[in-house]
């Protein structure tokens, strides 16, 4: 990795906030608008007001069906995100004192969303209103079908648009003002349970945890249910979450939710031979403090099931070739669940896009994760007829394929991707600071714009005027070192060459390390000149 030192000019933002001179600079260097600088220093106390139209007819058919005596179906999703939404949708029934009934699909049986299969199961046990969150602007059939049998269909989904079903209403970010552009399906789900419930510190904390689960930008409306719902786990008004942290003691960042607590969500959806993510609703529906941790450790034995399982078969792909420039792999001992992981830990280390396979009753199942800003959605949108099931995004797909036509798919997998021009030696960006510029205080207030994610993240930073006071190797990899200015650093990474006692440049991210009281500035170093 090479990187690009930026050094703007940041006067006009340190008059125009009044703010440090290390804030000032990251400001500059993100090149931040008006609006984005009232965004980073406003701590909200509440939701926005959302005016949409189409979110008050949701709402009136919702009160219809309590005035009704109607059961409500609530169809969900397997991922952190559907789940959270699922929860927060069944809470506001239960609130409202409406009869419902949710489902949560098998990933390996039902597939993904609301199928034909559970549409009859809900007519035929009396729902006349199915609410789909997550999932449902792609359930044609199922949405035909419910049409026939005379029961109505809302759709509470954030996945691309394109030819609508059958529903009596679709609310979607697309539909929705510029506040709201971007919003998870949790995000959607809490627009709908605001205005019939009120804001719940549940429904807004389990928001927040979907956001960072589905990785959406962290603008607008998404910054705002992000910080509140991070407020409310850190005044405890969230046991179910804060159970199910590493560390439930410290203060509680964006960091930890999307790394210890959305691993452990995804991993119930993913091991669903062991486990069922219809539980996981129930567990965040539940009010016993033993229950929970109950509940809590369960999900924490499953998800380090997950740990190991995928450490195995990280170690059966290391075994495999992975000298093509994009990496497919195949085998029948990866589980079907993890090959998304597994993709995604191969890409990063090699820095391919990277395709993993398993096959299931002569179909290869699989998954694949980008690399080098390549556009993997787009590459394998046109051109292969041999997908039986194809989706994703920008950076990840999903896909099925034929026994008999993998050999084919491989060799017009090669000979595309052997046209696109790819830069393969890439550049980071990052933000050229002098050492003074950090301090106690001048890092907190950086701290303090966080949320950091998609769309606003870490500043990488290149630190000039460092001065090795002490180093010391840990465990015989981990360099720690102490600079003259008391700031410590840590690099997992070292090299074992570089020449630190006459390094210039330092690159890496700040925070601050509390212990015994004591707060101290700390580098988390990627590189050094």
């Amino acid at each position: 990795m090479r990187y690009n030192k930026i050094e703007n000019d940041y006067t006009s933002y340190a008059e125009q906030v009044k703010t440090s001179t290390l804030v000032s600079k990251v400001l500059a260097f993100r090149n931040c608008t008006e609006n984005e600088i009232e965004q980073l220093f406003y701590q909200p106390t509440h939701l926005s007001e959302n005016k949409s139209s189409i979110l008050q007819t949701i709402v009136e058919r919702i009160q219809l069906a309590k005035k009704n005596c109607e059961k409500v179906f609530v169809g969900g999703d397997y991922d952190a995100d559907g789940l959270c939404a699922t929860t927060i949708m069944v809470d506001t029934l239960n609130r409202l004192g409406i009869e419902n009934g949710y489902y949560i699909p098998n990933r390996f049986k039902d597939g993904y969303g609301l199928n034909t299969k559970v549409v009859k199961q809900a007519y035929e046990k009396g729902y006349t209103l199915i609410i789909t969150v997550d999932n449902g602007v792609k359930a044609y059939e199922a949405c035909d079908l419910a049409s026939e049998l005379g029961i109505e269909v809302i759709i509470l989904d954030h996945h691309e648009l394109e030819e609508l079903p059958k529903s009596y209403a679709i609310l979607h970010p697309d539909y929705l003002d510029t506040q709201f552009k971007g919003l998870s399906g949790a995000g959607i789900t809490l627009q709908v349970a605001k205005e019939l419930v009120g804001e719940n510190d549940l429904h807004i904390a389990l928001a927040a945890v979907a956001t960072l689960g589905d990785v959406m930008c962290l603008w607008n409306e998404n910054r705002i249910i992000v910080r509140l719902g991070l407020k409310r786990i850190n005044e405890s008004k969230v046991p179910h979450l804060s159970a199910l942290l590493d560390a439930p003691h410290k203060t509680v960042t964006e960091k930890d939710l999307a790394f210890q607590i959305v691993p452990k969500l995804n991993a119930v959806g993913r091991l669903q031979e062991i486990a069922n993510p219809n539980n996981v609703v129930k567990y965040f529906l539940q009010n016993n403090p033993q229950e929970i941790q109950k509940f809590a450790n369960q999900m924490i034995h499953i998800n380090n099931q997950r740990k190991e399982i995928t450490l195995q078969m990280n170690v059966l792909a290391e075994k495999k070739d992975l000298n093509d420039d994009f990496i497919i792999l195949h085998d029948e001992r990866f589980h079907e669940g993890l090959v998304g992981l597994l993709a995604g830990k191969i890409a990063s280390k090699y820095n391919k896009p990277t395709l993993i396979f398993t096959e299931n009753d002569g179909m290869y199942k699989g998954s694949g994760r980008s690399a080098l800003g390549f556009d993997l959605y787009s590459f394998f949108q046109e051109d292969f007829e041999e997908f039986k099931s194809f989706g994703g995004h920008r950076d990840a797909i999903g896909c099925s394929i034929d026994k008999d036509n993998f050999n084919l798919f491989l060799q017009k997998v090669k000979n595309k991707y052997s046209l696109v021009e790819i830069n393969r030696d890439p550049v980071e960006d990052v933000c050229l600071i002098h050492s003074d510029d950090i301090t106690l205080e001048s890092v907190e207030e950086y701290l303090q714009l966080a949320p950091f994610g998609q769309g606003f993240k870490d500043v990488c930073f290149a630190i000039e005027g460092l001065k090795v006071k002490s180093k010391q190797l840990i465990k015989g990899k981990f360099l720690k070192i102490t600079f003259d200015n008391k700031i410590d650093s840590i690099w997992f990474d070292y090299d074992g060459v570089s020449e630190i006692d006459k390094l210039k440049t330092v690159i890496g991210e700040l925070s601050i390390n509390e212990f015994n009281g004591r707060k101290k500035c700390s580098i988390l170093i990627k590189n050094i000149d």
